[in-house]
């Protein structure tokens, strides 16, 4: 019988409100939201923090490098030397984690995705997990 739906429980990848068109178009030509899940989840058993933030270039893009928001904050504090405490701040990653910004409990998946550009702005989004429900037909047997 074909006409049955048995339910399925997937995860996919949300953007936060706010996110950007162009943002959201340069992550999905890049990555498969699986891909992505799975390097923040590994991140977050190798750091036990759920505060992390994803880093790949856009012209290489087969790895991300993972770290915690607040070390990330501290390299790109020095690298931005004197204009840093003008460009922090219009970042929005200075001042909330990714849970913070989706309003998510802090063991939920959520973090921040930044995509360098080379000499252009790098594009920051916070991506969050959500489940959903897929109904897949049952097979016969």
């Amino acid at each position: 019988m074909y006409g049955n739906m048995v339910a399925m429980l997937k995860t996919g990848l949300e953007f936060a409100p706010g996110t950007t068109d162009d943002s959201k178009k340069l992550v999905a030509s890049l990555f498969q939201p699986g891909e992505i899940l799975s390097a923040y989840k590994s991140a977050r058993h190798t750091f036990k923090n759920g505060d992390l933030v994803l880093v790949v270039s856009e012209s290489d893009p087969s790895g991300f490098r993972a770290e915690p928001r607040t070390d990330y904050l501290k390299r790109l504090r020095q690298s931005l030397g004197a204009n840093a405490a003008r460009t922090m701040p219009a970042l929005g990653i200075n001042s909330k984690s990714a849970h913070s910004v989706v309003q998510l409990p802090f063991d939920s998946d959520a973090f921040w995705l930044i995509v360098t550009r080379g000499q252009e702005m790098p594009a920051m989004c916070v991506l969050y997990a959500m489940p959903y429900q897929d109904s897949a037909p049952m097979s016969a047997d």
